[in-house]
């Protein structure tokens, strides 16, 4: 009776140690197991590298004020704008006209500079006070100013007094200064002399030497040396 249990006893042992040693060899041997779905998805979401190994630089859009219109010298500031450094000649009724307009009013005491930027020196006020501006001989407007022109109280009472006084006008001197020596440039008109008897002093250049014009403040006579 032993022998006639022995055969199925021995079949069983063999089916289990069979199934045991095919589960074994999937669990230790084969390739490694495919990538899951989120690493996969964590991989091609990252930026590409780039050529220097980092990643891809995002397209550049312009900020603001890198699209905003270009400057064209029309608004407050320096420069015409125009691109003329030197005109052919210069309107000192428009030059002079703008600095005193800027300064509110008064008189203008002195001009200076050269091509198109004049700077004009006003006095504005009662006690003396004095005012400056640059003004473009291009635009026929002020570029820079006014600027308050810093005096004590003696120099702005003489000067009020002679601008009060003087019947030639800064403009008009400054012509004559030029017509005085034929084919030069004026570089500065300042007024001086004594309140009875102003007088304006003009520098003026001419083929590259420079001379002096002056002009009577109440006839304006022009006279160089």
């Amino acid at each position: 009776m032993a022998r006639r249990h022995h055969a199925p006893v021995l079949t069983a042992s063999i089916v289990i140690a069979v199934a045991l040693t095919t589960v074994l060899s999937a669990c230790s041997g084969g390739s490694d197991p495919a990538p899951s779905a989120s690493a996969t998805s964590s991989r091609s979401s990252s930026p590409a590298p780039s050529a220097s190994g980092g990643a891809a630089a995002p397209s550049a859009t312009p900020s603001d004020d890198q699209t905003g219109s270009a400057d064209d010298g029309t608004g407050p500031g320096t420069g015409n704008g125009s691109g003329v450094d030197a005109p052919t000649s210069v309107d000192w009724a428009t030059v002079t006209q703008q600095g005193i307009a800027a300064a509110g009013g008064g008189a203008v005491l002195s001009l200076a500079g050269s091509g198109d930027s004049w700077t004009v020196v006003v006095v504005n006020g009662p006690d003396g006070a004095e005012t400056q501006s640059v003004v473009s001989a291009t635009l026929g407007r002020v570029t820079s100013g006014p600027f308050p022109k810093s005096v004590d109280a003696a120099t702005g009472t003489a000067d009020l007094a002679r601008a009060t006084a003087a019947k030639t006008t800064a403009s008009a001197a400054a012509t004559a200064a030029e017509r005085a020596v034929p084919g030069s440039t004026l570089a500065s008109l300042v007024l001086g002399g004594a309140a009875g008897a102003p007088v304006w002093t003009a520098t003026v250049t001419a083929s590259g030497a420079t001379r002096t014009v002056t002009v009577d403040g109440l006839t304006g006579a022009a006279t160089a040396s």
